[in-house]
């Protein structure tokens, strides 16, 4: 107790408050841009951390973090185009509250869920993080495959209405991720001789394209100058039946989210994802999901945000990232002197404490910081189209152009730009592509290294306790839309 009360008195000093704000004020602005995101922030941050004390410097960079993850979501909201993958469920339904004059309802809620799921995320953090990290040593590649697989039972939710274009589209997204070089033998696929393909298909210049472009043609064909009134795009509203009702959704939403935080090699993307569709699962009002439902960005926000907590318990504990900007946070503890492990919570006991609780603290800050954000944001709905449009297609091209400095991925979001509003004009759901090419790669490379692991009968991987447990999950998930249509039958 004596080391948190250390750290609260560290994380209160003027210099130390003052970065955690200015941390999340910039994280929540690289979150927003399109094709920006909290580990580009993290990284650009991290040389100005250099002339600051330990503490600071991971305060500065946690705020970053925060921020960058919750920032996403304002732009998913307001104008159906995620800041980050995390931020695409988000979209589908803050995008359909912004399009019935309610995005203040719709950002407050976002607001308040990633409040709530990253302050869960800190006291882990603060409390559990020796136990937890115990769990991250027992998930390995057997087990990942299982997480890959259950997060692509998604496509069945998502494509509930017309399961065969969902899944034709989520297999050739699938095909897609296999661009490039193999994981195991480095051999080129798919590639027809580009370099640019060697390291195969960008993720976040498709999803840009995939998700801004399409809006963009489709503000330029409806009629009026802006989206909405000013009197609706001003009003931040919460409901406390909408958190009231919803405390199992979100105690799930923030518990997944915090678990898939502590598996390397997870994030924020698919913990929203999960959460989304267990949402879903459990819900009951999935009519509603796709239309503006409370439910599904209360689950998304929140699971994505307790990530930020959940990716730093292996980290300190174990020195294993659990998440790419959580990899560039290792890094600067290292430029720091740091060194993770037991001997981190021995030797510099006032750093990791001021860590921990300062953790805590952005998380709460962040509720304030971000209504602040959203209240100006909400103004954005007032610009004419043809402006908010040119801006759009600007950010998005710069955004895509600034990840690699590479033209060729310019290239690869205007496809899939026009490729997703080819798949909307038709009635194919576009969500499947972007959870096909997010787990593509890590469904392949973890069956590699499975196949390495257990090179003579692969089933043997269902002999380790959390591989079943997970592919008892993806059963339930694949076999639930076929279960539940059977339900609604008997009951009509």
């Amino acid at each position: 107790m004596s080391n948190i009360i250390v750290g609260f008195i560290n994380v209160f000093t003027p210099v130390n408050l003052l970065l955690c704000l200015g941390g999340l004020f910039a994280g929540i602005i690289f979150g927003a841009l399109p094709g920006f995101s909290a580990t580009m922030g993290v990284a650009v941050f991290v040389p100005f951390s250099y002339a600051l004390e330990p503490e600071a410097a991971l305060l500065l960079l946690s705020g970053v973090y925060c921020g960058g993850v919750f920032g996403g979501s304002i732009p998913a909201i307001l104008l159906g185009i995620p800041g980050t993958p995390a931020s695409a469920p988000t979209a589908w339904e803050g995008r359909a509250l912004t399009k019935r004059g309610e995005s203040g309802r719709a950002l407050a809620l976002c607001t308040a869920a990633s409040s709530v799921g990253g302050v869960a995320s800190a006291l882990a953090l603060l409390f559990m993080a020796p136990v937890l990290a115990l769990i991250a040593l027992r998930v390995g590649p057997p087990e990942q495959v299982m997480i890959a697989i259950f997060g692509l039972s998604v496509v069945c939710m998502l494509s509930e209405g017309n399961m065969v274009k969902g899944l034709l589209v989520g297999f050739v997204s699938l095909v897609l991720a296999t661009i490039g070089q193999d994981p195991q033998v480095g051999y080129p696929r798919f590639t027809f001789g580009s370099l640019n393909l060697y390291a195969g298909v960008s993720l976040v210049p498709i999803l840009i394209g995939l998700f801004s472009l399409p809006e963009v043609i489709k503000m330029l064909e409806t009629d009026g100058e802006s989206f909405v009134e000013v009197s609706s795009a001003s009003k931040l509203t919460l409901k406390v039946s909408d958190f009231t009702n919803n405390v199992v959704n979100l105690l799930r939403s923030t518990l997944l989210g915090i678990g898939i935080g502590i598996i390397p090699a997870a994030g924020p993307d698919i913990a929203s994802f999960l959460s989304y569709n267990e949402a879903r699962k459990s819900s009951k009002n999935k009519d509603q999901f796709g239309n503006g439902c409370v439910e599904g960005i209360l689950a998304s926000e929140a699971a994505n945000n307790a990530v930020t907590g959940g990716s730093l318990i292996p980290l300190l504990s174990l020195g294993i990232p659990g998440s790419a900007p959580a990899a560039i946070f290792l890094g600067a503890m290292y430029i720091h002197g740091l060194r993770p492990g037991s001997q981190l919570f021995k030797n510099n006991v006032d750093v990791v404490y001021t860590l921990l609780v300062g953790f805590v603290v952005i998380n709460i800050l962040m509720f304030f910081v971000g209504m602040v954000f959203c209240k100006i944001a909400n103004f954005v709905l007032l610009i004419p189209k043809s402006i908010l449009a040119t801006v759009i297609v600007v950010l998005a091209t710069v955004g895509a152009y600034a990840i690699n400095k590479n033209m060729f991925e310019v290239y690869q979001m205007y496809i899939a730009g026009i490729a997703g509003y080819i798949m909307e004009k038709n009635d194919y759901p576009v969500s499947p592509v972007a959870l096909a090419l997010l787990l593509g790669n890590m469904l392949e490379t973890a069956i590699s290294q499975t196949v390495v692991m257990y090179p003579n009968n692969i089933f043997q991987m269902f002999t380790r306790p959390y591989t079943i447990v997970f592919a008892l999950l993806v059963l339930v998930s694949f076999a639930w839309p076929v279960i539940h249509k059977q339900m609604s039958k008997k009951k009509a």
